[in-house]
């Protein structure tokens, strides 16, 4: 997430194993003591599918249904491990179909608006189990362009044979309400709830007033586990939270460098990685358009 940041931090696009359990402060800790049930139902959706990941090996499939819940971190979103939908089938068992007709009637008027620099029939409705912070195999959905719906796939069936966490992930819609400035959903919601998500229509964070897209708009951007992989603008400029812009390893959920094996689930796809630039976007992996 690229954006200017005022007063917390405002965000511009904006391994794997669980780390030791590390005390939070008392501010972190107050906002991270709510925790919600967890689904025991299946999601809905489309049975017929475009793109499909390769079956998982007989050790993916044959592994734990659980494994052990993430420590509490120093920073952390409100609800610590939030309601998913139940894994579906064994491994990842992720796929690529045309966005259903409920989902792009709660994307209508949010993510999804008039104007916006692309359509329904250029988007691609992703699903894929990950293993979630706590614990369980989950079943999320992203949206992203059709021109990348397949390295998408590729890309999460390698996090999820990984076991790397990922602590939500759902379309941005009406459920995260609109932005606060243009159009779009609001993506500093999804932010502060820790959720992995693509496409959504809205100006550059922070750059409003220019009017110009960001790659989400065009739904060749995705942004993963924003709290462990905060945008870094400069100093005291940091979305969602600071806590983990100098804790760069040894935590669940986070991309650590260009050697690991999370960041090069994406990059060997072809994404590039926000986390070398500059002002270092840790959460972010984009294709050029």
């Amino acid at each position: 997430m690229a954006v200017a940041l005022t007063s917390l931090a405002l965000a511009a696009c904006s391994s794997g194993s669980p780390a030791a359990s590390t005390a939070p402060s008392s501010t972190q800790a107050a906002r991270s003591t709510s925790s919600a049930p967890r689904s025991g139902t299946t999601p809905s959706a489309p049975t017929t599918a475009t793109t499909s990941a390769p079956s998982p090996s007989p050790a993916t499939a044959s592994a734990s249904t659980r494994l052990t819940p993430v420590p509490r971190a120093g920073a952390e979103p409100r609800i610590r491990f939030p309601t998913n939908q139940t894994a579906v089938g064994s491994g990842a068992n992720a796929s690529a179909q045309p966005v259903p007709d409920a989902v792009w009637a709660r994307m209508v008027g949010y993510s999804w608006t008039p104007g916006c620099p692309v359509g329904r029939s250029s988007l691609r409705y992703i699903t894929v189990n990950f293993w979630g912070f706590d614990g369980y195999r989950s079943r999320g959905a992203i949206v992203v362009n059709a021109s990348i719906a397949s390295r998408t796939v590729a890309a999460f069936t390698r996090l999820y044979e990984q076991r790397f966490r990922i602590r939500q992930m759902k379309v941005m819609d009406s459920s995260w309400g609109h932005a606060p400035i243009g159009p779009g959903a609001d993506d500093y919601a999804a932010m502060d709830a820790d959720n992995t998500s693509g496409f959504n229509c809205r100006y550059v964070g922070g750059e409003e007033s220019k009017k110009g897209w960001s790659n989400h708009a065009f739904g060749t951007a995705i942004d993963v586990n924003d709290f462990e992989n905060p945008y870094i603008a400069g100093p005291g400029r940091v979305n969602p939270d600071d806590w983990f812009a100098t804790r760069r390893s040894g935590y669940a959920g986070v991309f650590s460098s260009t050697r690991s094996s999370a960041v090069r689930a994406f990059t060997d796809q072809g994404f590039r990685w926000g986390g070398v630039w500059s002002a270092p976007d840790f959460q972010h992996f984009d294709v050029a358009r």
